[in-house]
């Protein structure tokens, strides 16, 4: 177990872990690394919800952890780099105004990146399915394609029961199911305020679901076609 410091006030500017002196401020973020599984814990300054990071490898820590500060010096994000790679860690929200727009912003973005893959596919689809799920910590939203070769081997797999055809669970979904970056979306929302947290969901998971919706114009299909909005649990 080793505990982080990253100073929550320094000067302007974009800092690697190694190039502040957390001892010397008064204020920090504390990041609670557990070497044994590989977990990233800390407490939200702001607000007090706690935000657990897992599958952080032990070569990238603490050396990966990157700081951003803004005009004031106030700590407004930190980034976990590995190669190509880059983790939200932490972001600061001032009110809940900044956050709505920063995860609505962010949705929207992560959405046309599935609308894109999607229509690179050039599939003719027989089912597209928006799934979500939030409980308070962990969050997940994705859509799943079904074309109509697919659903045809779901209902025969079914004896010919037609409902199963509208369950996206019954797709292949290591191949068909296309997510958003939970693990930053998890992040944001917890960044923010507690009370808020929950009805931020709702917009966000709104606005992707709009968004998604947006690439049937653009794509093939069935004369059957469903787009069928989920709640994952």
């Amino acid at each position: 177990m080793s505990i982080y410091k990253i100073p929550l006030k320094y000067k302007k500017g974009k800092f690697k872990f190694s190039e502040h002196d957390a001892e010397q401020s008064e204020e920090s973020l504390f990041l609670d690394y557990d070497t044994e599984y590989q977990t990233l814990t800390y407490d939200v300054p702001a607000y007090g919800n706690e935000i657990t990071i897992y599958t952080v490898p032990r070569e990238v820590m603490p050396k990966g952890l990157t700081a951003l500060y803004g005009d004031g010096g106030e700590l407004d994000k930190v980034e976990l780099i590995r190669e190509e790679r880059t983790r939200l860690i932490y972001i600061r929200f001032k009110n809940a105004e900044e956050a709505e727009k920063a995860v609505l912003k962010f949705v929207k973005e992560q959405a046309d990146r599935i609308c894109a893959e999607i229509i690179g596919r050039k599939q003719k689809l027989a089912r597209l399915f928006f799934g979500a799920f939030y409980d308070g910590a962990a969050v997940q939203m994705a859509a799943v394609t079904g074309t109509a070769e697919e659903m045809k081997a779901v209902t025969d797999y079914y004896r010919g029961d037609p409902d199963s055809a509208d369950n996206s669970g019954n797709y292949p979904l290591e191949t068909n199911m296309i997510s958003l970056d939970d693990e930053a979306l998890g992040v944001m929302l917890l960044c923010g305020s507690r009370e808020y947290k929950n009805s931020l969901f709702k917009k966000a998971q709104a606005a992707a679901e709009e968004r998604i919706k947006s690439v049937l114009d653009k794509t093939d299909k069935t004369d059957d076609f469903k787009f069928i909005s989920e709640e994952w649990d």
